[in-house]
């Protein structure tokens, strides 16, 4: 199998975790809030893993091994690791900030 080849498998990989997690531990707590349920749990941090599945996976489904987005000798990000590290980000803020504003319409408060 070649190098290209298992970058785009990863990338489905990447995409399949993406979604497992979006649904249990986004979509799930949305949910339970919709139901009217009393007490509902989810942590922040899925708002970072999702979008990064995601990005990282389009990525490697799109471009295979083209494109490097990090350094193997100095172990940084190249160019294109760091737009897509801004694209995580942006996602991210705007997904915990819509998911947010749904808590809060629903009646829902952190605390």
């Amino acid at each position: 199998m070649g190098k290209d080849l298992r970058y785009r498998l990863g990338g489905v990989l990447a995409i399949a975790a993406a979604g497992g997690f979006g649904w249990f531990f986004i979509v799930k707590p949305l949910q339970a809030a919709q139901a009217h349920a009393p007490e509902v749990r989810y942590d922040v941090r899925t708002f970072v893993l999702v979008p990064a599945c995601l990005v990282f996976g389009l990525f490697f489904i799109i471009g295979g091994a083209k494109w490097p987005y990090r350094d193997a000798e100095t172990r940084r990000f190249t160019r294109a690791g760091w737009v897509l590290m801004a694209i995580v980000a942006l996602a991210g803020a705007a997904g915990y900030y819509w998911f947010d504003r749904q808590f809060t319409a629903l009646g829902y408060h952190v605390g």
